[in-house]
C-alpha cells in the first residue's frame, strides 16, 4: 500500500507526477553540488550561503525520492521497453546520489558550525581544524561530483526512455498505453 502523500504525487494537475517532480531533482541536486563545491573551496561562502545550500541539498534529496516513488506508479501505465526497464533499475541510484550531495552539504556546514562554536567558547584552537576542513572539503567535492553524475545519469536514462523512439513513431502515438 502506498502512503497517502506518495499516492497524491502519482498525478499532479491531471498529469503524471513523475515528469514534473523529476525536474526538481535534476535541477536542485546539481545546484546543491555546485554550491557545496564552492563552499569547500571558498570558506567565506559558508557564511554567506552555506545553510541555504544545505537546505537545497535536502530538498533535492526529497524531490529525488518522490521522483523515484512517482516513477514506480507511472510504470503501471506505460509500455515497458528495455530503455524503461533500464531507467527503473537506476532509480535507487538517483536517490543515493542525491543523498551523497545533500549529506555532503550538511556535513560541511555542521563541521563549520562545530569549529565556530569551539572557537567562540574560547577553547584552545584545534590543531587539526585546517586538516579537518580540507579533508571534509575534498571528500565533499568527490561525493558531490559522484552524486550529481548518478542523478544526471538516471535523468538521462529516463529522457532517453521517453524520447528515443519519438521521431520514428507514427503521429498521434505515444509510449502511454491506451485503453
Amino acid at each position: 500500500m502506498r502512503y497517502s502523500v506518495l499516492a497524491m504525487l502519482d498525478s499532479l494537475f491531471g498529469l503524471p507526477g513523475h515528469p514534473l517532480i523529476v525536474h526538481g531533482a535534476v535541477v536542485l541536486v546539481p545546484l546543491a553540488a555546485l554550491g557545496t563545491i564552492v563552499m569547500a573551496l571558498w570558506p567565506a561562502a559558508r557564511n554567506r550561503m552555506g545553510w541555504i545550500v544545505a537546505g537545497v541539498g535536502v530538498v533535492g534529496f526529497f524531490f529525488t525520492y518522490f521522483a523515484k516513488e512517482s516513477g514506480e506508479a507511472l510504470l503501471e501505465t506505460v509500455k515497458v521497453t528495455d530503455a524503461v526497464d533500464a531507467h527503473v533499475q537506476m532509480g535507487t541510484q538517483g536517490v543515493i546520489g542525491a543523498f551523497l550531495v545533500g549529506g555532503s552539504a550538511c556535513a560541511v556546514m555542521l563541521l563549520d558550525l562545530f569549529l565556530k562554536q569551539w572557537a567562540k567558547r574560547g577553547l584552545p584552537e584545534l590543531s587539526i581544524s585546517r586538516l579537518l576542513q580540507t579533508s571534509f572539503g575534498v571528500i565533499a567535492i568527490v561525493l558531490c561530483v559522484t552524486g550529481s553524475i548518478m542523478v544526471i545519469n538516471v535523468g538521462h536514462s529516463g529522457a532517453k526512455a521517453t524520447w528515443e523512439n519519438w521521431a520514428d513513431s507514427p503521429a498521434g502515438t505515444s509510449t502511454y498505453e491506451r485503453d
